[in-house]
C-alpha cells in the first residue's frame, strides 16, 4: 500500500500541531502546506491520538519533521484507520437491527456493501483518510431519526458531525427540515409549535458548538478558523475534476476550443491551461462563462428545495433518507470546488433505500458504477492498479447481482429508456478503465497526461448527473401521485394484540374549557383529564404483553408493536403487487377456515399460477428470450370433455405488453408466464392478509376485509345471515337441546315431527313465492315425477323424506281399511355394515399374525433366561451373569464414544469382554488397567491442573460418632441381677418373674443381632487410616496396586450414598474382606482374582460418575454445538440440491422440446454375416495366445516360427475387420443428422448439473456421517418390535462404524459387531404383554391365542421377558431373516425395519469382519508362518547381530528377531497409542521425571552409553515409541 499519499502527510502533520502547540495557534501554525483546515470535533481527535503516537514514535509529532514515515508511523496511522471503522460497524448493525421483516434481508445487503465498499478501501486504506468512522457517525444519526423517541439523540449527533468535518454540511437542510416538522413542530399542524421540543434541541445543539468552538472564541479566532474551512479562493474545480456538472462544462469547453475558430466564438488565450494544469487555483473558461460562488450557491439551493418541501408535508424515514440523498446530489453536482470523494456523501445514504424497489435500484446502479470508477486516478502507482481494478469490478458484480435479486418490483412503471442507458453505460466502463490505465500509456507515454483524467470524470459526471435526474424523478413522481405509499392506513392502530384481540382506545373525554390542561398520547389520540389516569394508560402500553400482527412478534409494549405494525404495513403495501390485492381479498372475504397458516396456503396455491391485468410479470417469447411486461388481458378457458372420456386442465392465455419493446404485445400460456419470486410468496402474502383482514374472537367466525380496504376495492361487507355470532349461537343451542333430548329417548334425534308410524315428518313451512311461471312450474313438477318412477327408493332421492299417507285418507288404502288406523310399519332393522378396513400402520400387537417365527437370540452369559443350545452362547462367557450384560454393554459403550476425553485407543466388544475376564496377577492386560487408570483420572485432576475434585461425593462419618458410642456404652448402667424368689412364692408371682425373663432374654437375643448386622462386614476404614485416596489419585499414583486401592477407597466414601450402598458393599467384601489383613498388595491380588461380574460392577459405578465431570459435558456441548453447525452446513447443501433439481428439471424439459429434431434414423435391418460376428475360441488359437505371454523353450524354434507367421496373418485378419468396420461406422453416422449445437448445449448442462446433485448428495452423506458420529449424549435405539423388545446396534451413532481407524485394533474393522436385543420394561410388560385376564380373553376372541402364546409362539424357542435380559445376534443370515419377521403394517416394527434396512450393509459388514477377527487361524499356516519368519530374521541379521538407530532424539535398539511368542489372549494385542502420542507414557504408568537441571552433558552421555551396554548384554528387545499422528474426521 502507498504510505506516502498526500492525506498520509496531512493528518501526520495534524498530529503534530495538535501535540506540540497550544490550542490557540492550531490554525494559525503554516510550516507545512498542509494546514488544518477541518473543525475543533476532528483537531480534538487528532489531539487525543497524538498522546498514543508520542508513545509509538515521538518524531512523528515534531511540526518541523516534514514527509516523515518511519515504519512506525504507518503502522500507527494505518492502525487507527481500521480501529476507528469499528464505528461504522457498530452504526450498520443498528441499521440492520432496526429493519423489520422482510426488508431485514435487504438491509443485510446493503449493510455489507457499505462495510465492503471500495471507496473506503480506496479513500481510507490506500490513500488515507477517517471517513469509515464519521460515515458510522452519520448512518447512526439516520438510523436514531427512524423512531420518535431517538430524533432528539440523531440531531445532536448530527451536530458533533459537522463539528468534525463541515462537508456533512451538504446534508444539513435535510436534517433541517426534518428535525422541525417531526420534532419541533405538531404532527397535526404545522402552526402549533412544540416548544419544550425545540428547547431541548436548540440547548443540545449550541453545547456541541460551543464545545467544539468556544475556547477559540474566546480567543477571537472564528474568522480565521472560517478562512480555513471555506477557502473560496481555491477555485471552482479540484485539481482533479470530480465527477459534476463543473467537470462536464469544462469538458465542454475543452471541445468548444478546438471548434471556436470554427464557429466564431472568441477564445481566452489566458484559460487555455486553467481547467488542465492539475493544479489548486482559480478556475477559468476559454469560451464558456466563469462561474461564481454565488452561482453555485444559488443553483444548490434551488436543487435542494425541491426534495425538502415533500419532506416538510411528508415527514418520513424514507422521505427524509431521499432528501438527504439528493441534498448530497445537488451539494455534489453543483458545489464550490468539490473533492471527487464527497461522492460517498450520495453513494452512502442512497444505499440505505437502494432495494426500496427496482426503481431506486435502476438510480442507484449507474451511480455505484461511477462514483467509484471517479475514485480511480487517486490511486496512480503500478502497484495499486490491480487492486483498485480488482476489488471494484469484483464489488461491482457482486453487490448490484444480489440487488438484483433482493429488490422487489415497483408499484410503479419504470422507464424504459433509463434502464437501457444504464446497462450501456456499466457497458462502457470496461474499455475505458482499459485506456485510462493500460492503453494511453503505451500509446501517448507522458504526453497528454491530464486526458485520461478528463474521460474518467466526464464520463463519471455523466452517469451521476443521469442517476440524479432519474432519482429526482422517482421522488417527484411519488409526491405528486398523491398519499406516500409508506403512510400507514388508519387501520394500522387497530392491528396491535393484546390478549389476541385489538386495543380498544378510549373515546375522547368532553372538554368544556378550552383552558383546563390535559395529557396527550399522540399514537393513539387518546386524551386525559388527570395525570392519574395517564399514567395508568402509559403503564398499561408499555407492559410488554403486546403483539404485532403483521410480523407476529410477542412480548413487546404498545408502541413497540405499533411501530413494527407501520414498518410492517410500509413494506407490504410496497412488495404486494396491486393486481393481486382486489382479486385475493374478495377471495379470503367470509372464509371460515379457523387457522391463517391453512388460509395462506389454500389462497398461495389457489393465485400462484394465475395472473391478473396490471400486474408486472416476466415472459418467454419465441426464441427463449425472457422480457418484462405487464398483463394488459387474460382470458380463462374451461375443461373439456375428449372423446375417450379424460377431462384436459383448464388454462389460460394473457395477453402482456412489453416493457422492452415500445408498442409490442404478445400472447402467452400459463406456462410461459412469470412473476417476480420474491414478490408472491407465502410470507409476503401472509403479511398482507394479517394487514388487511380481521376476525372476531370466537369459534367459527369468519375471516372480515376491513372496512377502509373493503371500500377501496369495492368488496360486499355484509355478513351472510348463516356467518352472523346470533345465528351461530341459536345453532349451537339447538344442537345442544337435541343432544339432551337424545340422552332420554333415542327417536327424539332429529328435530321436527313425528308421525304415529315412527316416521319423522316433515316440517310444515309455508312454501316461498316462485318467480317462474304457472308452465315452468309445471314442467318442473313433470321432471321431478319422471325422475321418481325411476328411482329405486320409490321417487325420493336418497336421504330425503318419504312422504307416508296420512291417517284417514279413504284414497290410500283398502276398501277394508277406510276409516280405521292404519297398522303400525315395522322397519326391518338394517344390517350392520362391516368394519372399514384398518389403516395401517396401526398398534402392532393389533396386526394379524402371519406365521412367521423370529430368527433365533443367542445369549453371553451362564444362565440365560430360556434352555439354549451350546453354540447359543459363546465359550467364554461361561463367567458373566445375564445381569451383568447391561453393565457390560453401557461402560463399553461409555469408554469408546468418549474415548477421546478418556485418552484410550477405541476397542472391540470382544476384546473388552474378554479382558475384563481373563486379567489376573499371573496375566497382565494392558487394556483392563488402561480403562480404570483413565476413569479414574478424568474423577479427579492431576497436581499440576489443581487437583480439584471433578465429581460430588458423599461425606464420611467422623470417628467422634464412634468415641461417643462407646462412652455411652461404658457409661450404661449395670443390669441389677432378677431377684430370687422368696420361699413363700406364689405361682401367679413364679409366672410373672418367668414372662420378664423371657422378655430380658429376647431383648439381649435382639441386640446381639443387631450389633452383628451393625458390625463392618469390610476392612476398608483400616487400609484407608493412613491412605489419602484423593490424594494419590492427584499424583497419578497407579502403580503396584495403587490404582486398586485407589478404588478401593472411592467405593468406600461411595458407599455413604444409600443408591449406591449395596453395590459398593458388595465389591468391598471381596476386596478387603474382614478375615485378611488389609495392605495395598493384598487389595491388588485380591483384585486380580475379583469375579469378573464385581468387576463390571464397580467399573460401571466410577464410568457413570464421569457424567458429572466437567470434561463429559464440555464434550457433549461441543458435540452439540458442532451438530448444530453441520446441521446448517446440511441444510445448505440440501438448499442447492434442490434448486440444481429444479434446474435440472427444466433443462429435461428443453431437451424433449428440442428431441425430436436430433434424434437419429432408425437403424435398417441388415442381414446376418456368415463370417466375422462370431469369434470362436478353437484349440488352434490356445497355443498362440499362450505364447504370447509365457516364452517357450529354446528348443522348439520351428514351432515358434510358425506361431508368429499365423500370428502375422492373423492380425492383417483384424486389421481389415477394423477398417472395414470403421468405414461403415464413417457411413452410417454420415447418414444420421447432426445434433443442434443448442441441443449439445442442454446435453452439457444437464450433464453438469447431475454431477453438481452427485457432489450435493456425498456432501451432505458425510455430514449424516458426522452428525452420527457427533451425537454422542445416549444411545439411540433402532426401534422396538411387536412385544416391545427393544433392539440396539450400538455403531448406531456416538462413534465411527468400525472404531477410530488409528487405533491399534482397527484392523478388527467393527466396533461391537452384534445387534441386541433387550426385553421389555415392566410398565410395557405389564400393559401389553402380561394384561389382566379380561384383556387376555378379549385378544384371544379376535386371534384364537392370548399375547404370550402369540410371543410363544411367533419368538421361537429364545425369548427376553424384562428389561434385564439380553440376546443378540451376530450372523449377518439373521439380519435378513429378522428384516422379514418384522411386519411393516405396525407401528413399532415399520419404524424398527427402516432402522434396519437404512443400516443393514454396515451391520453385515460389521458382523462378517467380526467373525473373521474372532476365527482362530489354522495352525499349519500358523507354524509356516512362525518358521518363515525365523528363517529370514536369522539370514537378515546373522545370528546375534544388533542394530540401533537414532532419528529426532529417541534411541532405538533393535534386538535379534527371535521368534514371537504368541499372545495367550487376543485383548493382550491392544496397546493405548493415543497415551502414548498425546502424554507420552500410559495412564498405569508414572510420568517420566523432568530432566534436572544439574546433570551435565557429559554425565548424560556417560548415563546413556552405560544404559546400552546393560541393554547390549540382555537377551531382551527394547522399543521406544515415537509420536504417531492421528486423523481428524475418523469413520469418513
Amino acid at each position: 500500500m502507498n504510505s506516502k499519499s498526500t492525506d498520509f502527510e496531512v493528518h501526520r502533520n495534524w498530529l503534530a500541531i495538535t501535540n506540540s502547540l497550544p490550542l490557540w495557534e492550531w490554525y494559525y501554525e503554516k510550516t507545512s502546506e498542509w494546514t488544518l483546515d477541518y473543525p475543533p470535533f476532528f483537531a480534538y481527535f487528532e489531539w487525543i491520538m497524538s498522546q498514543v503516537a508520542k508513545l509509538v514514535d515521538p518524531a512523528m509529532l515534531k511540526v518541523y519533521n516534514l514527509e516523515y514515515d518511519s515504519w512506525q508511523t504507518i503502522y500507527f496511522q494505518r492502525s487507527t484507520v481500521i480501529i476507528t471503522e469499528l464505528l461504522l460497524v457498530y452504526a450498520l448493525q443498528m441499521f440492520v437491527d432496526s429493519s423489520h421483516g422482510a426488508s431485514k434481508r435487504a438491509a443485510q445487503a446493503a449493510a455489507i456493501s457499505i462495510l465492503l465498499s471500495p471507496g473506503l478501501l480506496i479513500i481510507d486504506h490506500i490513500h488515507f483518510q477517517y471517513n469509515g468512522c464519521m460515515y458510522g457517525i452519520l448512518i447512526a444519526s439516520l438510523v436514531l431519526a427512524r423512531k420518535k423517541s431517538t430524533l432528539l439523540w440523531s440531531g445532536l449527533l448530527f451536530a458533533a458531525l459537522l463539528c468534525m468535518k463541515h462537508i456533512y454540511l451538504y446534508l444539513a437542510p435535510a436534517y433541517f427540515v426534518f428535525l422541525l416538522r417531526a420534532y419541533c413542530l405538531s404532527p397535526k399542524s404545522v402552526f402549533r409549535i412544540q416548544f419544550l421540543n425545540c428547547l431541548k434541541l436548540g440547548a443540545g445543539i449550541a453545547a456541541i458548538f460551543s464545545i467544539a468552538f468556544g475556547p477559540f472564541a474566546l480567543q477571537g479566532q472564528i474568522p480565521q478558523i472560517l478562512s480555513r474551512l471555506f477557502p473560496f479562493s481555491r477555485g471552482l474545480c479540484h485539481a482533479y475534476w470530480a465527477p459534476n456538472v463543473w467537470a462536464m462544462y469544462s469538458f465542454v469547453d475543452r471541445v468548444l476550443i478546438i471548434l471556436a475558430p470554427r464557429i466564431g466564438l472568441s477564445v481566452k488565450t489566458g484559460a487555455l491551461q486553467s481547467v488542465t494544469r492539475g493544479l489548486v487555483g482559480d478556475t477559468s473558461f476559454a469560451v464558456l462563462p466563469d462561474v461564481t460562488p454565488r452561482v453555485c450557491f444559488a443553483l444548490t439551493l434551488a436543487f435542494q428545495t425541491i426534495p425538502l418541501l415533500k419532506l416538510f408535508f411528508q415527514p418520513t424515514w424514507d422521505n427524509f433518507i431521499g432528501a438527504v440523498t439528493l441534498c448530497g446530489y445537488a451539494s455534489f453536482l453543483f458545489g464550490w470546488h468539490v473533492h471527487e470523494k464527497a461522492v460517498l456523501l450520495v453513494i452512502i445514504p442512497f444505499s440505505l433505500i437502494a432495494l426500496k424497489d427496482r426503481r431506486y435500484l435502476g438510480a442507484f446502479r449507474p451511480l455505484a458504477v461511477a462514483g467509484h470508477v471517479s475514485l480511480f486516478p487517486l490511486l496512480f502507482t503500478p502497484a495499486e492498479f490491480p487492486i483498485k481494478i480488482v476489488y471494484t469490478v469484483f464489488w461491482l458484480i457482486l453487490f448490484l447481482m444480489a440487488f438484483d435479486r433482493l429488490a422487489p418490483a415497483s408499484s410503479r412503471a419504470r422507464f424504459f429508456l433509463f434502464d437501457r442507458f444504464s446497462t450501456l453505460y456499466i457497458t462502457v466502463s470496461i474499455p475505458l478503465i482499459a485506456y485510462c490505465s493500460l492503453v494511453h500509456q503505451i500509446v501517448f507515454g507522458k504526453s497528454y497526461e491530464f486526458l485520461p483524467l478528463m474521460f474518467t470524470s466526464s464520463y463519471s459526471a455523466i452517469g451521476v448527473v443521469g442517476s440524479w435526474l432519474y432519482k429526482a424523478e422517482i421522488s417527484a413522481l411519488q409526491h405528486f401521485s398523491g398519499p406516500p405509499q409508506d403512510e400507514p392506513p388508519e387501520s394500522a392502530f387497530d392491528m396491535v394484540l393484546f390478549k389476541r384481540k385489538p386495543v380498544q382506545f378510549l373515546p375522547v373525554p368532553e372538554i368544556e374549557d378550552e383552558q383546563q390542561e390535559v395529557w396527550h398520547i399522540p399514537q393513539t389520540g387518546e386524551v386525559f383529564l388527570t395525570y392519574e389516569d395517564y399514567l395508568n394508560r402509559m403503564d398499561f402500553y408499555k407492559q410488554k404483553r403486546f403483539i404485532c400482527t403483521i410480523s407476529g412478534h410477542s412480548g413487546l409494549t404498545f408502541f413497540d408493536a405499533l411501530e413494527s405494525e407501520l414498518a410492517g404495513a410500509v413494506e407490504v403495501e410496497q412488495a404486494f403487487p396491486e393486481a393481486l390485492k382486489g382479486p385475493i381479498l374478495r377471495r379470503v372475504q367470509f372464509q371460515t377456515v379457523s387457522r391463517i397458516d391453512t388460509l395462506v396456503d389454500q389462497i398461495y396455491d389457489e393465485f400462484k399460477n394465475d395472473y391478473y391485468p396490471g400486474e408486472a410479470v416476466t415472459v418467454h417469447i419465441l426464441g427463449g428470450e425472457k422480457s418484462h411486461g405487464v398483463v394488459r388481458d387474460k382470458t380463462r378457458f374451461g375443461s373439456k370433455v375428449l372423446p375417450d372420456g379424460t377431462i384436459t386442465p383448464p388454462f389460460s392465455r394473457y395477453f402482456v405488453s412489453l416493457d422492452d419493446r415500445a408498442g409490442q404485445e404478445v400472447m402467452v400460456d400459463d406456462s410461459n408466464i412469470f412473476r417476480d419470486r420474491k414478490v408472491f410468496t407465502k410470507a409476503v402474502l401472509r403479511s398482507f392478509i394479517k394487514k388487511t383482514v380481521t376476525r372476531e374472537a370466537w369459534n367459527g367466525a369468519p375471516w372480515l376485509v376491513k372496512h377502509d380496504v373493503a371500500e377501496k376495492y369495492h368488496i360486499d361487507t355484509r355478513i351472510p345471515p348463516h356467518l352472523r355470532y346470533d345465528n351461530k349461537l341459536l345453532e349451537r343451542k339447538q344442537l345442544q337441546l337435541q343432544k339432551k333430548a337424545s340422552q332420554f329417548d333415542p327417536a327424539l334425534v332429529s328435530p321436527g315431527p313425528v308421525s304415529p308410524t315412527g316416521f319423522r315428518l316433515p316440517e310444515l313451512k309455508p312454501a316461498p313465492k316462485s318467480h317462474k311461471s304457472k308452465a315452468q312450474q309445471a314442467l318442473q313438477a313433470a321432471q321431478h315425477a319422471i325422475k321418481g318412477k325411476h328411482s329405486t327408493f320409490g321417487g325420493h332421492e336418497p336421504g330425503q323424506f318419504v312422504h307416508l299417507p296420512l291417517p284417514g285418507n279413504p284414497f290410500q288404502f283398502p276398501m277394508s281399511f277406510r276409516g280405521q288406523v292404519p297398522p303400525p310399519v315395522i322397519r326391518q332393522p338394517e344390517p350392520t355394515p362391516p368394519p372399514p378396513p384398518p389403516k395401517y400402520p396401526i398398534e402392532d400387537l393389533q396386526v394379524e399374525p402371519r406365521g412367521l417365527v423370529r430368527p433365533q437370540l443367542k445369549f453371553m452369559c451362564k444362565d440365560p433366561p430360556v434352555d439354549v443350545a451350546p453354540e447359543a452362547k459363546p465359550p467364554d462367557s461361561d463367567d458373566i451373569l445375564m445381569k451383568s450384560n447391561l453393565p457390560l454393554l453401557e461402560t463399553w459403550d461409555t469408554l469408546n464414544v468418549y474415548c477421546e476425553i478418556f485418552k484410550l485407543d477405541s476397542f472391540t466388544w470382544d476384546d473388552y469382554r474378554q479382558a475384563m475376564v481373563v486379567h489376573s496377577g499371573e496375566t497382565r492386560v494392558q487394556l483392563f488397567e488402561e480403562i480404570h487408570c483413565a476413569v479414574l483420572k478424568i474423577l479427579v485432576s492431576s497436581e499440576a491442573e489443581g487437583g480439584k475434585v471433578q465429581i460430588q461425593l458423599p461425606e464420611l462419618e467422623e470417628e467422634e460418632d464412634e468415641e461417643e458410642e462407646q462412652q455411652e456404652e461404658s457409661t450404661a448402667p449395670t443390669p441389677e441381677p432378677d431377684p430370687q424368689p422368696s420361699g413363700r412364692a406364689t405361682r401367679s408371682s413364679m409366672a410373672k418373674m418367668e414372662a420378664e425373663r423371657l422378655a430380658a432374654e429376647a431383648a439381649a437375643a435382639e441386640k446381639e443381632m443387631q450389633k452383628a448386622e451393625d458390625a463392618p462386614k469390610h476392612r476398608a476404614e483400616d487400609v484407608l487410616r493412613d491412605f489419602d485416596w484423593i490424594e494419590q489419585l492427584r499424583k497419578r499414583d497407579f502403580q503396584d496396586g495403587g490404582w486398586e486401592l485407589i478404588m478401593v477407597g472411592l467405593l468406600h466414601q461411595l458407599s455413604k450414598n444409600e443408591r449406591l450402598k449395596a453395590s459398593c458393599e458388595e465389591v468391598l467384601q471381596q476386596l478387603v474382606p474382614t478375615d485378611i489383613e488389609p495392605s495395598r498388595e493384598t487389595v491388588r491380588q485380591r483384585y486380580a482374582t475379583l469375579d469378573v461380574n464385581l468387576r463390571v460392577q464397580a467399573l460401571q459405578i466410577i464410568c457413570m460418575l464421569t457424567t458429572e465431570t466437567r470434561a463429559i459435558r464440555g464434550y457433549m456441548e461441543d458435540c452439540s454445538e458442532t451438530m448444530t453447525a453441520y446441521r446448517k452446513e446440511k441444510i445448505e447443501w440440501q438448499r442447492k440440491r434442490k434448486q440444481v433439481i429444479e434446474e435440472l428439471k427444466g433443462l429435461h424439459d428443453q431437451r424433449k422440446i428440442l428431441l425430436p429434431d436430433n434424434l437419429p434414423p432408425s437403424p435398417p435391418l441388415e442381414p446376418a454375416k456368415t463370417n466375422g460376428d462370431v469369434k470362436m475360441s478353437d484349440v488352434e488359437d490356445l497355443p498362440a495366445n499362450a505364447s504370447d505371454e509365457v516364452p517357450d523353450s529354446d528348443d522348439d524354434g520351428p514351432a515358434r516360427k510358425l506361431r508368429r507367421a499365423n500370428d502375422r496373418a492373423a492380425e492383417r485378419k483384424r486389421k481389415a475387420e477394423q477398417e472395414q468396420e470403421r468405414k461403415e461406422k464413417a457411413e452410417a453416422a454420415a447418414k444420421v443428422p447432426k445434433q443442434s449445437k443448442q441441443f449439445q448445449r442442454v446435453l452439457k448442462e444437464i450433464q453438469k448439473k447431475e454431477e453438481e446433485i452427485a457432489e450435493c448428495e456425498r456432501e451432505i452423506a458425510i455430514i449424516d456421517n458426522d452428525l452420527r458420529e457427533a451425537d454422542c449424549p445416549r444411545t439411540r435405539v433402532l426401534g422396538k418390535d411387536r412385544f416391545w423388545n427393544r433392539y440396539y446396534w450400538f455403531e448406531r451413532n456416538g462413534m465411527p462404524y468400525g472404531g477410530l481407524p488409528n487405533s491399534s485394533t482397527a484392523s478388527a474393522g467393527y466396533a461391537n459387531g452384534c445387534i441386541w436385543v433387550q426385553g421389555p420394561d415392566e410398565l410395557e410388560r405389564e400393559g401389553y404383554i402380561d394384561m389382566k385376564p379380561e384383556y387376555q380373553d378379549e385378544y384371544k376372541a379376535k386371534f384364537g391365542m392370548t399375547v404370550p402364546e402369540r410371543k410363544k409362539l411367533e419368538e421361537g424357542t429364545t425369548s427376553v421377558f424384562n428389561a434385564t435380559q439380553w440376546g443378540y445376534y451376530d450372523d449377518p443370515e439373521d439380519v435378513d431373516k429378522l428384516i422379514a419377521w418384522l411386519d411393516i403394517r405396525g407401528v413399532n416394527e415399520l419404524k424398527l425395519r427402516k432402522e434396519l434396512v437404512n443400516y443393514r450393509d454396515k451391520i453385515v459388514k460389521n458382523m462378517e469382519n467380526r467373525k473373521k477377527y474372532l476365527a482362530p487361524p489354522p495352525e499349519k499356516e500358523k507354524e509356516d508362518e512362525n518358521g518363515a519368519a525365523s528363517v529370514a530374521a536369522t539370514a537378515s541379521t546373522g545370528g546375534n547381530k544388533r542394530m540401533s538407530t537414532r532419528g529426532r532424539g529417541v534411541t532405538t535398539i533393535v534386538a535379534p528377531p527371535a521368534e514371537p511368542e504368541p499372545e495367550p489372549y487376543r485383548c493382550m494385542k491392544w496397546q493405548n497409542t493415543m497415551a502414548l502420542d498425546e502424554i507420552g507414557h500410559l495412564h498405569s504408568q508414572e510420568p517420566p521425571p523432568a530432566r534436572s537441571r544439574k546433570v551435565t552433558k557429559k554425565k548424560e552421555a556417560a548415563l546413556a552409553a552405560a544404559k546400552e551396554k546393560e541393554v547390549t548384554a540382555e537377551p531382551e528387545m527394547v522399543v521406544t515409541r515415537g509420536k504417531k499422528g492421528r486423523q481428524s474426521g475418523a469413520g469418513r
